[in-house]
């Protein structure tokens, strides 16, 4: 999730020049959900929270959540269930917000989200920038950093204009691959409306794989029998956690 985060965001800085306007427009999922949706999807996951934003990108991708017991679910999703599940996870201090999903049929999908400003702040309490990684931003913004050991306050302030509100859309293919892993195919990826090239969608393939597979373990008590996409929902049959304590973002 860590570099997924910073390779979005990469692709934002590079294409802002001269495409403001591309980069803050763009496809959205034609989805609505409304809080029966969510409470509905929270009762059909089985999971014990206190509150759903425990379980929100952040706390995933730093790991900072335990899971206790098991429960054998048999379960199928609609589009405003699962949009609201994710968006209201995320709603208060998450790296997106606005987050929808579809699913088309054939296993298909589609998903849009906009970044917040909270990305930024994850990116510096984890230390991802490298010094690479700072080059290539200062190169872009044609000027020199001042330290390459930290992230400067002109580059976060730079990115954090730039990316907060960005929205990013993304269509491709989910299967179960074992039972604690599935396959991802993006066949679309854009930042607004900026189509992204193929080396840059093998690459938030791979990374997103990676975050969503490390995720999917029997040690955090998910075990995948089926998972498929049909009639328009997401069915899903194995286990999931019976509870999550996570932190909740402020």
């Amino acid at each position: 999730m860590k570099k997924v985060l910073l390779i979005i965001l990469f692709l934002i800085v590079i294409v802002a020049g001269g495409a403001y306007v591309m980069i803050s427009t763009g496809e959205k999922v034609d989805v609505v959900w409304t809080e029966n949706d969510f409470e509905t999807a929270l009762d059909k996951t089985q999971i014990q929270v206190e509150t759903v934003e425990e379980i929100n990108l952040l706390t995933l991708a730093k790991g900072d959540f335990t899971v206790s017991g098991t429960n054998a679910v048999d379960v199928s999703f609609t589009n405003s269930e699962m949009s609201a599940l994710i968006d209201k996870a995320n709603a208060n201090g998450g790296p997106i917000k606005d987050f929808r999903v579809a699913f088309n049929g054939n296993n298909e999908g589609e998903i849009s989200f906009k970044l917040t400003d909270a990305i930024i702040d994850f990116l510096e309490e984890e230390n991802i920038l490298s010094q690479s990684d700072l080059g290539l931003i200062t190169n872009y913004m044609g000027s020199p950093v001042a330290s390459v050991g930290s992230v400067t306050d002109t580059i976060v302030n730079f990115i954090s204009g730039i990316a907060a509100n960005k929205p990013v859309y993304a269509s491709g293919t989910l299967v179960k691959d074992s039972n604690n892993s599935v396959t991802l195919n993006i066949s679309s990826l854009k930042v607004g409306q900026v189509v992204m090239s193929q080396s840059v969608i093998d690459r938030v393939e791979s990374e997103t794989l990676r975050f969503v597979n490390g995720l999917l373990s029997e040690v955090n008590g998910i075990s995948i029998e089926e998972l498929r996409v049909e009639n328009g929902e997401l069915y899903y049959k194995g286990t999931l956690p019976a509870e999550i304590k996570g932190v909740k973002l402020q």
